[in-house]
């Protein structure tokens, strides 16, 4: 390959590389997901019908739901758009619609469910659900976030049964992002005997953990549904990575006649394989019940053997070894699927972020689905798990104290929830090992009041009872507030948030000598993928690090204000550079979540027509942006080097334009149509600048250490377009209705080089046993569906996203744009 085009397929390795991460791990995943569905939890997400707006006659067994729209769960209905000005969310959630809609299915009684429980769980449904059973109500819950478990048992006939889901997501604003709409994630049955363990009765901890030694202490808690008073033999066998049985406990209790009782148990592991963010190890517990000869429950839990401690002078420890926290915040959706996101999505947005050396997630700003948690504790993520974004006060400055964050939020309902919420996340997620801490809140404005201790105190008391082995958070902005009232100081761990002035570690280390450090939402800053600017653009620097303007006069004028610099030049208060260079520097910060990891949709700020605020390291597309390669370069150990911004710049020739690398090794030299421009020293460097008249060209960057080289990158000045590049991220996928390829498209000229200013309308052709789940671009204007077979490049990228139906087959998609060669590409859904 020539050497001009050497770098146009950076992508095409980058996508490489995340699809053999992907395959490395997928058999294990998927047989494991089998395995669970084998035993006593059981897929509950097709069959469903559902219709938008109020239909208070659907709870009715016999109501005709005939022309109802048939959907799988998860759904989201919100992201089928339209997105419309006029929506209630309005900009807090991207424009894009609420309201309420009715879920029904209907299904047969299996006669294997007889003298046996039968229990429901929605893992989440976005928002004030309602839910029947054959016209019999089992329940309400109006957080969205959390999932929650119903008995169907008493309320089930031995022929057909109908449940009925409403979700009323109709009160706007009620978040201050996009949250989706329905039944966004998975519904389970779980069939079980009489007496069983109870949902998330199994807790499992690692005591006194050494590279030679663990104490496993297991409680489990077994409920009685039968009306005699029963003796229980409770067997807990211990399975090490290997499936290899490590050991065994028994031990009897009696249970009261429908009662529940919990019971504790110890095992001790030799050798133990600790989990680490390198090393994911993983073990399974599995219990079994016994009533006399009968076993009547078996149930698995992971789980992992660590080590986990913060030090006031040195910060985060895992299994003896000091670890500097490399994190980001994410939200829950996924660009163009919504809230309603498939695994292999999921799996797709972490493995990019493992590439990029991220080795944190703070869920932000409420719990995530039960399965980000379970890939979190594969790949090697630690977790802060954050369950609220607002208690019940608003902002001192807005004068209304008991009014929350936005109109409809989750103020109205923290009394009466807050602690049954609270205890349902600590008690579904904390066997996960990934979890390294918990999360109370997020710029919680009650911080900044006397009451603010008040309502925390009960909250750190419900997670210690539940779970003391990790310790408690809160991101805190306003600090000085949060100090003042002495919240910041109760918290195990304080959080600082960038908001407020509260990047202020040195002064409040001096202050507070024992506390203990993280960087919970530092730096705030945006870039749009392909736009650059040399102009600053800053909110309140003086509270944080200025940047300088790179030039004297703008260099990209043309640029909407919508967009962003994609030089290290747009943020609030500190740069991205400028916030790790402190974090790294302060042994006792034990690490930082950057704002954001992803874009995601909601909080345009900027308003009308933008759907979006552009925060993310990575676009709703999962494309990197120049700052993906500035991380990469402090995060990670493997020889990089990255070039900014592109080099196609019609109509600037002869403009100084400031040409940027981000690199991991010792120098980077820089060239222009082979002639170098000079080396320099990338030592305790953030970045690497040159200033480069503009000419179309090649512009090359060796890297070297110690003397050699060990990476290079190259740009080239592209002509029009003239083909579309087509690129799978994998190319067989099972016929089971949840799996997904990602297909990222780019625009190329007739040498093959990447056209970054193109905005070709690009078509698809699909055939085969796919569906079209969602179509994006990354531009924050863009405000066509969603959902449709096409989309405009935007700066020469787009992505479509294809799920399998339950059948095999070949599957072809044709990527087709007037005056371009069509791009083409087959897949196979395998039966």
């Amino acid at each position: 390959m020539k050497e001009p085009a050497m770098n146009m397929n950076k992508s095409l390795a980058f996508a490489l590389s995340i699809f053999s991460l992907f395959i490395l791990s997928f058999n294990s995943h998927a047989s494991e997901r089998d395995r669970m569905l084998s035993l006593r939890k059981i897929g509950f997400n097709t069959g469903w019908v559902f219709q938008r707006g109020d239909q208070p006659h659907a709870i009715e067994a016999d109501f005709d739901d005939s022309n109802w729209k048939v959907v799988t769960i998860p759904h989201d209905w919100s992201i089928e758009g339209p997105i419309d000005k006029n929506n209630p969310s309005g900009r807090q959630g991207g424009f894009y619609p609420g309201g309420v809609g009715y879920y029904r299915k209907s299904f047969p009684f299996d006669p294997a469910w007889k003298d046996k429980r039968v229990q429901i769980t929605f893992d989440g449904v976005m928002s004030n659900s309602e839910v029947w059973i054959n016209g019999k109500p089992l329940g309400k819950r109006p957080n969205g976030y959390v999932g929650f478990t119903y008995e169907l048992t008493p309320h089930l006939n031995e022929g057909s049964n109908t449940i009925v889901v409403r979700a009323d997501n109709s009160a706007q604003p009620n978040s201050r992002w996009y949250t989706g709409s329905g039944i966004y994630r998975n519904v389970w049955l779980h069939v079980k005997n009489n007496v069983s363990v109870a949902q998330h009765g199994t807790y499992v901890v690692a005591k006194e953990v050494t590279d030679t030694s663990a104490e496993l202490q297991i409680e489990t808690t077994i409920e009685n549904n039968l009306a005699t008073d029963t003796d229980v033999q409770i067997i807990s066998a211990v399975y090490g990575p290997q499936g290899e049985k490590i050991a065994e406990h028994s031990t009897v209790k009696q249970i009261s006649s429908k009662g529940a009782v919990t019971a504790g148990q110890k095992i001790d592991v030799k050798d133990p394989a600790l989990w680490s963010i390198e090393s994911p190890q993983q073990y399974v517990l599995v219990t079994t019940l016994m009533v006399g000869d009968q076993q009547t429950d078996t149930c698995r839990t992971k789980f992992g053997i660590r080590d986990i401690r913060f030090e006031i002078e040195t910060g985060f420890w895992l299994n003896g070894k000091n670890i500097k926290v490399k994190g980001v915040n994410n939200h829950h959706d996924a660009g163009p699927v919504g809230a309603a996101v498939p695994e292999d999505v999921l799996y797709r947005r972490l493995a990019i972020l493992k590439e990029m050396g991220c080795n944190a997630i703070r869920t932000a700003h409420n719990p995530a689905a039960p399965e980000f948690y379970d890939l979190c504790d594969r790949m090697g993520f630690l977790v802060m798990d954050e369950v609220f974004d607002e208690w019940i006060a608003s902002w001192p400055w807005t004068n209304y104290q008991d009014q929350g964050k936005v109109k409809y939020g989750y103020h109205l309902h923290f009394k009466e929830w807050a602690q049954q919420d609270l205890k349902d996340i600590i008690l579904r997620d904390r066997n996960h090992p990934s979890i390294f801490l918990w999360s109370v809140g997020n710029e919680i404005p009650d911080q900044c009041y006397p009451e603010g201790p008040l309502r925390l105190k009960p909250l750190m008391d419900t997670v210690r009872d539940l779970d003391p082995t990790r310790p408690i958070t809160c991101g805190c902005c306003f600090i000085h507030l949060a100090n003042k009232t002495g919240f910041a100081s109760m918290l195990d761990v304080t959080g600082y948030n960038g908001g407020g002035g509260s990047i202020v570690y040195e002064k409040d280390k001096a202050t507070y000598p024992t506390r203990k450090f993280i960087a919970t939402e530092i730096p705030h800053s945006f870039q749009t993928r392909g736009v650059y600017r040399t102009k600053t653009v800053m909110r309140a620097p003086k509270e944080g690090v200025p940047v300088p303007d790179l030039t004297e006069e703008e260099v990209f004028p043309e640029f909407s204000p919508f967009y962003a610099s994609s030089y290290d030049n747009a943020s609030v208060r500190i740069s991205a550079g400028d916030s790790w260079r402190k974090t790294a520097s302060l042994p006792y910060v034990a690490g930082e979540f950057r704002w954001t990891g992803y874009d995601y949709l909601g909080e345009a700020i900027r308003g009308w027509p933008s759907r979006f605020w552009d925060f993310g390291i990575i676009d709703l597309c999962g494309f990197p942006k120049d700052h993906y390669y500035f991380y990469q370069s402090q995060w990670t150990d493997k020889p990089m080097v990255h070039i900014l911004p592109h080099w196609t710049w019609p109509g600037k020739e002869g403009k100084v334009i400031p040409v940027w690398t981000y690199s991991n090794a010792d120098e980077v030299e820089l060239f222009f149509n082979g002639k170098s421009l000079g080396a320099k020293s990338n030592r305790d460097q953030m970045n690497l600048s040159w200033d480069v008249p503009y000419a179309p060209g090649t512009l090359k960057a060796i890297a070297k250490t110690d003397g050699k080289e060990v990476a290079q990158y190259t740009v080239q000045t592209a002509s029009k377009p003239a083909k579309i590049q087509v690129i799978a991220d994998k190319q067989t996928m099972a016929a089971d209705g949840v799996s997904c390829v990602h297909l990222e498209c780019n625009v190329l000229d007739q040498d093959g080089n990447f056209v970054p200013n193109a905005d070709n309308l690009i078509q698809f052709n699909i055939s085969g046993p796919v569906s079209n789940i969602g179509v994006e671009n990354g531009d924050a204007l863009d405000l066509a569906s969603n959902k449709i077979n096409e989309r405009k490049a935007f700066n020469g990228k787009c992505l479509l996203i294809l799920q399998s139906q339950l059948r095999g087959g070949p599957v072809t998609v044709e990527a087709v744009s007037e005056g371009l060669v069509s791009g083409k590409v087959s897949i196979t859904v395998l039966e």
